[in-house]
């Protein structure tokens, strides 16, 4: 009972199945129930499929295994059945291997590691019932043999054993993992020491195990962000990550492939949907590989056929019943038509509630909502007379693909009731996550980098290196012009910025003790502190204003809100708080909101402009394009249709007599919300009473539009939308003097795009083509000619006669452009050729492949913003930069596509891939005229010059003066300070140490992290318990104003930057041996090592604490 309380507890879906296998009389349970061998045939309707295949594995006892169709469906019923038997049976996706078309290369090494992790999960469940879901195609493929598997395949580990981390490195090079310095993804090992971080396929969190000697000491889950430990575990099996692609001779010794279907034993339950369409997609793929040479990885249809005789029950499940047969081997679940959802009712909750209660008279309701709160609530009111109501309706918080209705037994209904059927909503709730940016910055200083050091200007970064004399001691090289050399201690890594200027020519090195620094420093924080008073003006100006405060929220604002279809994120959930905040004040709001395209900015809009509505006000939108203006206006009818709101949208598309009513109707506000391009800016435009303009990618409009702008936002709220990115530093620095919104949480369920840099070659061509119309999906080729755009698009219908192809340009006639795009949205047309059009702006979820001809004419950011258009969905993408055959590419171009195709994981490589939007982004909210400071500086000084001006002016404790105050701390000690390379082989790790040491102001901090630095490496060995003393010496040397400590072997020197005249009671009682003052400074006869150094010091902070008031009068 106390599992079953725990399952009901946890799972929100168990009171339906509770009441389903309590009543077993019900004709469905009973057939599942009593099969005990041959086939079962169930006709039944396609969304109900998840519910039945988790309705067999609680009736069964015995593990599953669902076969479908397509990769995509056997995913989406993976979400499902997880919700549904969550904590009753593990649910196991077992994705296919992803055979891109690339010569070479066999097999993606992503989907590798994903597919044996779902492996090894299932063959550590083998004693245990599961469910497995997987894909005509994914059964096809081979799998390592599972005697090897099971024996030379799996390492397993144990406190206690005895064995090398010499023989555990090997084994795990074997098994296909791939050695690292940090350990961040599935199949990654790292070494560093006495510890190994691996990250075992299937696992959900990395382990590290820890040696003394060649015995395992402990093994730990961690987390792979925080890289702080979770949990000790007692031992850990890790299996193969990748395929092994062995030679002939290697794969005779290690045996024939396996088969999936080999995991099951022979009473385990097959249930295939649609036995016909799997057969057809398996004998596509038998061709295509076929074709590739790729047969010997994966079995022919016939096979599989063989291997599904061994099983003893099977069952088939069909959506339709072709003929009327009848027996103990068929059954026919009666389907129940859904009404679905009333699009235009003002009052979604209530319909929906009535929509449910009608359903209760004659089924059992379980209602699957974001909204159930508030759905609960309204139910309640009927309940309250009618008690029969809780035991026929039910209620989960979750989010199912599909609803559905289904005739148990004679007449006897399940419903199930999702936010689509409820509310129209077509997409499924989607969970997001923080997109953390795992850039460290050492991954920025690359050899030969341009870097800026604060004190002597603008050098190039060498590498890091040891100096003669100077122990563990790490400096970094940095060459300055006419051959200036200059070493920087690794622990002052704070004081070096990366280079980041906005013009194309790098520019000059700066001499080492020249002059010509200190001027450009000296004029830049002039200028920073002139913009900083500027912002500050203008900020204060704006409170005086008196504009207009918009109404509070109500029913109908809670009622649009409701009608979403996401979770808004924490970032979204923000933002459109501060929105609401600043509409309803009396002063005008002037916000920019940031995120990139698919963040959820649009939503946003459309909430801030509803709301301007409710108030009587009119809202205007200004875009930059014609595409997307139409993508906007259907945007917000969608949203907004079951409002009394009218929407007009003023574009080149519109005739003159159409332009003209709308211009009328605006001038008698007869239109709420006016979407347009810079039409909406012509003088011919009059609202009657307009409240909100928004405005959407400013900087890409011309100075005189700009100019217009400017005069607009006095007393008008204004809201900016921008997908350029600023920096997190920009951020902080206008912290108070400029409203920004940062929406920076990406969907958890978008995966990353895989890239690849290839040649053109036709036969590739068709084959990327090809296999993504495969999977019912849209692509992208974008050639950036206008003038032959047309015979590219030719040539692709030459190459792929089978699909659908068309071309789009922004020379177009307007009518035809807009024709092409809807088209392209309406999915009638499978391959789009345009130009860079589609870089802002469109988001197309079906599009999940792109093509780029000929990208080393195009920028970093393009491409990155190109690359963007696919992957907005859970489907896998893919960008296939296509370069002419044996093109000779300069240097800069090799480089900005290998950035494209090393940094292609999500988070990953941002900071590189967007530099030169970050500086535009900065430009666009500070000014173009800033441009020329922070090509003096560089951009990340530029930002701190302008924090701290900011800060000074607002009278705030800032962080960057608080580091200068610290890099003005002078320590001679004797001790050696440093990261060993033995402790911390990895370069990058030991710089991300450097700069996070140097940045910590509290000891209660420098405790934690050194308990972290523990947890990761090991026991610190002294010249790292050194460091970490220097900075707590620092510390101190900060509290009591010190700036000046030596060490030497025949006397230690303390200088204050204040007289100490008069302390001689207090320092007699912290150093007991002879000591001189003088003025500002204590001299001790003998050497002071650390730690009595730090005692001295604290004991010294602690005086001062105690006799504040006497110190203060001695100062």
């Amino acid at each position: 009972m106390k599992v079953q309380s725990e399952i009901k507890k946890n799972n929100q879906f168990e009171s339906i199945f509770s009441n389903l296998l309590f009543h077993k009389k019900e004709s469905l349970v009973k057939r599942i129930s009593n099969l005990d061998e041959g086939l079962l045939e169930i006709y039944s309707s396609g969304e109900s499929l998840a519910f039945l295949t988790s309705l067999i594995s609680r009736v069964r006892d015995e593990s599953v295994i669902l076969i479908v169709d397509t990769p995509e469906l056997s995913r989406s019923l993976y979400e499902d059945c997880a919700e549904f038997l969550q904590n009753y049976i593990d649910v196991i996706h077992v994705p296919e291997i992803d055979t891109h078309p690339m010569s070479g290369l066999e097999f993606d090494s992503f989907s590798n590691i994903e597919r044996n992790g779902a492996i090894s999960k299932m063959l550590d469940l083998r004693n245990k019932n599961f469910l497995a879901i997987t894909s005509g195609l994914s059964l096809s493929q081979k799998t390592p043999n599972l005697e090897f598997l099971a024996n030379e395949g799996t390492f397993d580990s144990y406190i206690g054993q005895k064995i090398k981390i010499s023989e555990i490195v090997n084994k795990l090079s074997f098994l296909g993992y791939e050695r690292t310095h940090v350990v961040e993804q599935s199949g990654e090992f790292s070494v560093r020491g006495n510890l190994i971080d691996v990250f075992p396929v299937g696992n959900k969190n990395p382990l590290r195990i820890d040696f003394i000697g060649d015995e395992i000491e402990s093994i730990r889950n961690f987390d792979q962000e925080s890289q702080k430990t979770i949990k000790q575990v007692k031992k850990a099996s890790i299996r193969v990550s990748s395929q092994l692609s062995l030679s002939e001779k290697e794969s005779k010794k290690m045996g024939e492939g396996g088969c999936l279907l080999d995991i099951f034993n022979q009473n385990s339950i097959v249930v295939i949907n649609e036995p016909q369409l799997i057969e057809i997609s398996i004998k596509k793929y038998e061709e295509r590989f076929s074709l590739n040479k790729k047969d010997r990885f994966t079995y022919k249809q016939k096979d599989i056929a063989e291997r599904l005789l061994k099983f003893n029950k099977m069952i088939n499940i069909k959506n339709l019943m072709i003929s009327n047969k009848v027996g103990k081997n068929f059954i026919e679940v009666e389907k129940i038509d859904l009404k679905g959802s009333n699009l235009s009712s003002l009052d979604p909750i209530g319909k929906a509630v009535d929509q449910i209660i009608q359903y209760s008279k004659d089924s059992v309701v379980m209602v699957a909502s974001n909204n159930i709160v508030r759905i609960k609530e309204k139910i309640n009111e009927y309940s309250a007379n009618n008690k029969d109501l809780e035991k026929k309706i039910f209620f989960a918080k979750k989010s199912i693909n599909n609803s559905f209705g289904i005739k148990i037994d004679n007449g006897t209904g399940i419903i199930f009731l999702g936010d689509h059927e409820l509310f129209g909503i077509k997409n499924k709730i989607r969970n997001f996550d923080k997109s953390l940016s795992k850039s460290r910055k050492s991954k920025l200083f690359e050899k030969g980098a341009l870097v800026v050091h604060e004190d002597h200007g603008i050098s190039r970064f060498i590498g890091v290196t040891k100096l003669e004399g100077h122990g563990d001691r790490e400096y970094l090289e940095l060459h300055f012009a006419e051959d200036d050399k200059l070493f920087v201690p690794a622990d002052q890594i704070s004081r070096i910025e990366l280079y980041r200027g906005g013009q194309d020519n790098a520019p000059n090195l700066h001499r080492l003790h020249g002059k010509e620094w200190e001027r450009q420093k000296d004029r830049v924080k002039k200028s920073t502190e002139i913009l900083a008073s500027e912002l500050l003006y203008i900020h204060s100006s704006r409170k005086k204003v008196k504009g207009f405060s918009f109404n509070k929220n109500d029913d109908w604002m809670l009622a649009l809100e409701s009608s979403f279809p996401f979770a808004l994120t924490e970032d979204q959930q923000r933002s459109i708080n501060e929105i609401y905040k600043d509409m309803e004040s009396i002063i005008p709001m002037d916000r920019l909101l940031c995120g990139d395209v698919g963040f959820g900015k649009t939503e946003l809009a459309v909430r801030a402009s509803f709301k301007a509505v409710q108030s009587g006000k009119q809202v205007a939108i200004l875009v930059p394009t014609t595409v997307l203006a139409d993508q906007h206006y259907d945007t917000f009818k969608s949203r907004l249709n079951q409002f009394p709101v009218n929407i007009q949208c003023l574009s080149r598309l519109k005739t003159i007599k159409e332009s003209n009513e709308i211009k009328k109707q605006l001038r008698a506000g007869q239109v709420d919300i006016c979407i347009g391009t810079h039409k909406l800016l012509q003088n011919t435009i009059d609202f009657k009473d307009l409240g909100l303009f928004i405005v959407d990618e400013e900087h890409k409009f011309g100075v005189r539009q700009k100019e217009f702008l400017k005069s607009m936002r006095l007393n008008l709220d204004i809201l900016s939308l921008s997908a350029t990115p600023i920096p997190r530093t920009m951020n902080l620095a206008l912290s108070g003097v400029r409203d920004l919104s940062m929406i920076e949480t990406a969907p958890l369920d978008r995966r990353s795009v895989r890239t690849y840099v290839v040649e053109e070659n036709d036969e590739l061509l068709r084959e990327i083509i090809l296999r993504e119309k495969d999977r019912n999906g849209q692509m992208f080729i974008v050639y950036n000619r206008v003038n032959k755009i047309e015979k590219i698009a030719e040539k692709i219908k030459e190459i792929v006669p089978e699909v659908k192809v068309d071309y789009a340009h922004g020379r177009m006639d307007p009518r035809k452009l807009s024709e092409v795009m809807n088209n392209f949205a309406d999915k009638n047309i499978d391959v789009l050729v345009c130009t860079t059009i589609i870089e802002s702006g469109l988001d197309l979820p079906d599009s999940n492949t792109i093509v780029i001809i000929n990208p080393h004419q195009l920028g970093l950011a393009q491409l990155y913003q190109l690359r963007g258009r696919v992957g907005r969905s859970s489907h896998q993408a893919y960008a296939y930069f296509v370069v002419p055959r044996k093109a000779k590419l300069n240097s800069e171009t090799e480089k900005r596509l290998e950035a494209m195709t090393r940094f292609q994981y999500l988070g990953a490589g941002k900071e590189i891939a967007l530099r030169d939007m970050e500086i535009r982004g900065v430009g666009n909210v500070l000014g173009k005229e800033q441009s020329g400071n922070i090509n003096a500086i560089g951009l990340g000084l530029f930002l701190k010059f302008l924090e701290s001006a900011v800060s000074r002016k607002q009278n705030n404790i800032n962080y960057n003066d608080l580091k200068f105050k610290y890099s003005l701390i002078n320590l001679d000690l004797l001790e050696d300070i440093g990261i060993p390379f033995e402790y911390i082989p990895d370069i990058e790790s030991r710089l991300e140490i450097y700069d996070r040491l140097s940045s910590i102001f509290n000891l209660k901090e420098l405790s934690v992290y050194k308990d972290e630095l523990i947890d990761r490496f090991g026991l610190l060995p002294e010249s790292l318990i050194n460091l970490i003393n220097y900075q707590k010496i620092k510390i101190y040397c900060s509290k009591l104003e010190i700036n000046f400590i030596s060490i030497k072997q025949d006397q230690s020197i303390i200088r204050f930057k204040y007289s100490i005249i008069g302390m001689e009671n207090f320092i007699e009682e912290i150093f007991k041996n002879k000591f001189y003052i003088s003025d500002k400074q204590i001299r001790i006869n003998h050497k002071v090592d650390m730690t009595e150094l730090i005692q001295a010091l604290s004991d010294f902070e602690r005086f001062k604490s105690k006799f504040s008031e006497q110190f203060s009068s001695i100062k």
